[in-house]
């Protein structure tokens, strides 16, 4: 099988992990900590949860919720007295799509980071990972996306690669849905550094690829945003 040559992005080689993206300057809740404080953290991070910490071993040990602490009339009352939801963190070893995906289950829009030994770290914020979700389907740089559906049997990515780069092209992003009411297809969208796509169009049809669209770039960045708005499509809530 031939080797896939695609050219990568920076984050794309560095493997984006979690400890790329944590911000340092948050600091967490402690139990002592007051529901005015929670309230005004909240706040100023522009989140409905907070991750908060054990002061001397500095383990997430749970994470407190606007709602809960909204409802509370007294608001010197300390965290301690207040119901917590269960400890919420990824480690910083995980990747990025990691981490997207459990802000998606969870619904959170900061997302605390721990060490292997479970000890804090910082936290990332949703801005942080829809930046490198952009940066990884190089949504900013000019170019082409083409959309191929094929049989789930049929996807070979080495094949496509070789194809395309035949065509003196490269691939700067690719993504790989899965329609809805179509169990059997797999829908592949590829950003190229092309304008003009025609000559690899032609190529993948004679190879019997089926090409269902073409977005040059006036149309480029509409597509592969929502791409990657609809893997954090929470971040927008």
């Amino acid at each position: 099988m031939k080797p896939c040559s695609l050219k990568l992005n920076p984050l794309l080689r560095l493997n984006v992990l979690a400890e790329k993206l944590i911000n340092r300057d948050f600091e967490p809740l402690k139990p002592d900590d007051t529901v005015s404080s929670a309230i005004a953290k909240m706040d100023a991070w522009q989140t409905s949860s907070v991750p908060v910490i054990e002061p001397s071993t500095k383990k997430v040990i749970g994470h407190v919720l606007f709602e809960t602490v909204a409802n509370i009339s007294d608001v010197k009352t300390k965290l301690s007295d207040v119901e917590w939801r269960p400890a919420l963190y990824t480690f910083k070893t995980q990747h990025v799509f990691e981490v997207a995906r459990q802000m998606l289950q969870h619904e959170v829009r900061i997302l605390a980071v721990t060490d292997e030994m479970e000890t804090y770290q910082g936290i990332i914020e949703k801005k942080s990972v829809l930046e490198a979700l952009s940066a990884m389907l190089n949504i900013g740089s000019s170019g082409s996306v083409i959309t191929i559906m094929m049989e789930k049997p049929d996807f070979t990515l080495s094949k496509l690669v070789h194809l395309i780069e035949t065509e003196n092209a490269k691939i700067l992003g690719l993504t790989v849905e899965q329609p809805e009411d179509e169990e059997s297809l797999l829908q592949v969208s590829i950003k190229l550094n092309l304008e003009d796509t025609s000559a690899i169009t032609s190529s993948l049809k004679r190879y019997g690829f089926v090409v269902t669209s073409v977005a040059k770039q006036d149309l480029l960045q509409v597509d592969m945003t929502s791409r990657a708005n609809e893997l954090i499509r929470y971040l927008d809530l």
